[in-house]
């Protein structure tokens, strides 16, 4: 055993080197560098896992066989360049902000590793000599092995890594003088900033951008709205853009945000507290989906680019059969990094949107089954719910590609939903 130890000695220093960079990333960014608005607790979940996984890999090492040490360096060096690489492209964009700095060394310790399991591999070769028929069957083995870990562990959970991890892109500046700065507080204490073009007509429409968006994603429907009198609120959910909170592109504790973006409507002395709706856009879509059961002064909702949320929700589609150890652990990671969860599924709370009108809008291009959800959503909804179909549309993209059809459908139930009572 001795002699093992030592054979392993310089591989060992390099992994728990490029290991502990990567750990002390992970407390950087639970602690030290979490966003403006975050508690102190929100992520101590993951950096204890963190710990604890790393720690544990850091102790037992220098025994694992060399199949195995080179899976644990792969596994490790992968997820660490997935969180890596978006504080790369963050200071590529914006300049160095919170833990950006270990970040980046957190990217070079996963190539580090991702170049160490080869190395290990190669220098390990004639260790125990097998007949050729042993080998080959060994590394098939192997190789169905890192396949199917690739599959349900690494793909999935650097997905949750990029969905509770995306960098905050800049905000620009307003598209006219129309649009004046405004900031709001969600339900439960943020500070969220956004735009407001008052309202002519004295309705108004809050626009929830998609999940790895923020407010100028939504400009487009603005000017949709703006021009047909209605006045229009477009923000940056938490996490994103220049509001104080954890990016989570699921949409988790959205529907905080928009509790606070529909009293900021209702205080408006250009706005009819009755005469509020909502636009939400992919993400946003579920968000408002989940809000309206609760907030009944959202008198509409236009849901565009539903689709799911939680593994509940793949699963209520189809079963999930071979898509379900993928799915599973995308969700999970995302509730540990995150320190939030879902809430109910999409087709338990489109059945409680009525009485408020509800259009889905889904489309067929980019997301092969968002139509399907969409259609599972419209027949678990009561009346009054429309379904418009647009299979040759891309997701979200109809208000630029059909705009002319867009702006009769999408005015024309609103004008209906919310006319001067």
């Amino acid at each position: 055993m001795l002699e093992a130890v030592r054979s392993w000695s310089g591989e060992t220093l390099v992994f728990r080197a490029a290991t502990a960079v990567a750990l002390v990333h992970a407390l950087d960014d639970a602690f030290l560098g979490r966003q403006p608005g975050v508690p102190l607790g929100q992520h101590a979940l993951a950096a204890a896992l963190a710990l604890v996984l790393g720690g544990a890999a850091l102790v037992l090492f220098p025994r694992l066989r060399p199949v195995l040490a080179a899976g644990v360096s792969v596994v490790f060096g992968v997820l660490a360049i997935g969180n890596g690489a978006l504080h790369l492209i963050h200071v590529a964009l914006d300049g160095p902000a919170a833990s950006d700095l270990t970040g980046i060394a957190a990217f070079a310790a996963g190539i580090v590793l991702v170049l160490l399991a080869p190395a290990i591999l190669f220098r390990h070769r004639r260790e125990r000599e097998r007949s050729a028929r042993r080998r080959w069957t060994l590394r098939a083995l192997g190789g169905i092995g890192l396949a199917l870990t690739a599959y349900a562990i690494l793909f999935p959970l650097t997905g949750a890594i990029i969905q509770t991890h995306k960098f905050r892109e800049p905000i620009g500046d307003p598209p006219s003088a129309a649009y004046e700065s405004v900031t709001f507080t969600a339900e439960d204490g943020l500070e969220l900033s956004g735009w407001y073009v008052p309202s002519e007509n004295g309705a108004a429409v809050v626009v929830v951008h998609g999940g790895g968006g923020d407010r100028m994603g939504t400009l487009d429907h603005a000017e949709l709205l703006a021009r047909n009198g209605y006045g229009v609120l477009v923000y940056d959910s938490r996490g994103r853009g220049e509001s104080e909170g954890s990016h989570n592109g699921f949409g988790w504790d959205w529907e905080r945000d928009v509790d606070g973006a529909l009293d900021f409507l209702r205080e408006r002395p250009d706005v009819d507290p009755e005469r509020i709706g909502g636009i939400g856009l992919s993400t946003g879509a579920e968000v408002l989906l989940e809000v309206a059961p609760e907030r009944r002064d959202l008198r509409a909702v236009v849901a565009d680019g539903l689709t799911a949320r939680s593994f509940d929700d793949y699963r209520n589609l189809d079963g999930l059969t071979e898509a379900a150890p993928f799915y599973w652990t995308m969700m999970a990671g995302a509730r540990v990094f995150s320190g939030s969860s879902p809430g109910p599924p999409l087709e338990e709370l489109a059945a409680e949107v009525s009485p408020t009108p509800l259009l889905l809008v889904s489309t067929g291009v980019g997301i092969a089954t968002e139509i399907d959800f969409n259609r599972l959503y419209a027949e678990a909804a009561r009346e009054p719910v429309e379904l418009w179909e647009l299979p040759d549309v891309a997701h979200t993209a109809a208000v630029r590609e059909r705009s002319d059809e867009y702006e009769e459908r999408v005015i024309g139930f609103l004008d209906e939903a919310l006319a001067q009572r």
